[in-house]
């Protein structure tokens, strides 16, 4: 495994990290968020497709437009977690399941090949599950009954969340699509698909001004992107996508320095315990991805 692979899949953690924290202080309803990004990563695609002119086919482009749909699911779920339990108690569910479902799709489409590869892999899933629930740890308000509706919501639209983001970048893997060419598809696919659930499931007009503002969100997240879809054909999708996934960290200490989202000292104990582990877990998936390339 080469550093410079390695880096190029560590850019996420800054600019996925940063990403719902600025896309909070901007505001907007998730559809108006999702919108916003899906706006960036357009214009981020015709940059790159202007630049580097990358092999478009009618294959490419089908698979593409599907990746693109399964990430507007992803992100309005996501999004839709902020709003219920905040950044710094929904990043940890949403980008903790995220590597698990990423992690086991790229062991079904061959990575991990070798024992070892799966002894390091599977100890990483188990450190990471366990750092979730560190970082998610919540001391009981005084409004138990709506705290316990908001929990209940933040976790169901978060697993939707990563049904769909775990799918965006799967489907790319398996029928090997490469970054380059898929960008700009993909990205139609998320602008159809956000209109597809604000039109038709949430009744919203996501043609706003909030949605326009949060194109600036849209361009870091496209940088993150490309760097996912590069990075995993050099080193697999159970390594790239859960390296980026670190960007959970950035998320939750700007979620409280920047967006002020309280915690108390119980749970910044508890969220330093769960983040230690999951770097541990971290380290565990670089490990795998050496010993599946060796």
């Amino acid at each position: 495994m080469s550093i410079v692979d390695f880096l190029v899949a560590c850019i996420p953690i800054l600019s996925w990290g940063f990403l719902p924290v600025i896309a909070t202080l901007i505001g907007g309803k998730a559809i108006e968020q999702s919108f916003g990004i899906a706006i960036g990563s357009f214009i981020f695609a015709c940059l790159v497709y202007a630049i580097k002119h990358p092999a478009i086919s009618p294959h490419i482009i089908g698979i593409s437009l599907a990746s693109g749909i399964f990430w507007a699911i992803g992100s309005v779920g996501q999004l839709m977690g902020l709003k219920y339990l905040g950044v710094s108690k929904s990043m940890p569910i949403s980008n903790g399941t995220q590597i698990i479902g990423t992690s086991l799709l790229g062991v079904m489409l061959g990575d991990w090949s070798s024992v070892d590869s799966k002894i390091f892999g599977f100890t990483a899933l188990a450190l990471i599950i366990i750092g979730i629930v560190f970082t998610s740890y919540k001391e009981s308000s005084k409004d138990k009954k709506n705290e316990k509706s908001n929990w209940g919501k933040g976790i169901m639209v978060n697993l939707l969340s990563s049904l769909g983001f775990t799918l965006y970048v799967g489907i790319l893997k398996y029928f090997k699509i490469d970054g380059w060419s898929s960008l700009l598809p993909q990205s139609i696919g998320q602008i159809f698909g956000i209109n597809v659930l604000a039109f038709l499931f949430f009744k919203n007009n996501p043609y706003t001004k909030i949605s326009f503002k949060n194109s600036i969100v849209g361009i870091l997240w496209a940088i993150g992107n490309i760097a996912i879809l590069v990075s995993q054909v050099k080193l697999g999708l159970s390594v790239a996508y859960p390296v980026g996934q670190a960007s959970i960290i950035v998320a939750i200490i700007a979620g409280v320095y920047i967006n002020h989202e309280k915690k108390t000292k119980k749970e910044w104990i508890s969220s330093i315990i769960g983040m230690s582990i999951i770097v541990l877990g971290l380290f565990f998936i670089y490990l795998s991805g050496i010993y599946d390339r060796s």
